[in-house]
């Protein structure tokens, strides 16, 4: 008897477990319409040059960053309303390299100046070796709410 109760729980366990597997098939297939990719739209982003935005990049001259990191100073801010920053590099073993980052420009704000490392810190620095082809991308939205970049390389001191 007990043999017969577990042979029909099995048989309707089974069942229901085809039933699943041909159901998921047919709601999968349920539209014959192939689907087409959405055409996307070549939107051009306006650019600025480094000097609309009072762009400047230097090597870090003192602090923890002091010769491993690229000070960016920002001083024609009256109209941005933040800035989105890629700082781009390659370093030894030819190891693409960066760092990103946003700065929310405040009323009262005269100038942005960030300091950025060629490498990684938490409690302890560790700096890339062999850095080239540094190279800061910026995206600029303005108080009207228009978004801008601007490309800046940057020639490490010899």
């Amino acid at each position: 008897m007990k043999q017969k109760k577990l042979l029909i729980i099995l048989s309707g366990v089974l069942v229901l477990c085809a039933l699943g597997v041909v159901g998921f098939f047919l709601l999968g297939k349920s539209s014959n319409t192939p689907t087409q990719p959405v055409a996307q739209q070549n939107q051009v982003v306006p650019t600025l040059k480094p000097e609309d935005i009072g762009l400047d990049l230097s090597m870090v001259k003192s602090g923890k960053f002091a010769g491993n990191g690229v000070d960016m100073k920002i001083t024609k801010i009256g109209d941005i309303s933040s800035i989105d920053y890629e700082l781009s590099y390659v370093s030894k073993g030819d190891i693409p390299r960066g760092a990103i980052g946003h700065v929310d420009v405040k009323p009262g704000d005269s100038q942005i100046d960030q300091q950025l490392a060629f490498g990684t810190c938490s409690d302890v620095c560790h700096f890339d070796t062999e850095v080239h082809d540094v190279k800061m991308t910026l995206k600029v939205t303005k108080t009207d709410g228009k978004s801008y970049q601007v490309e800046a390389p940057f020639q490490l001191p010899q």
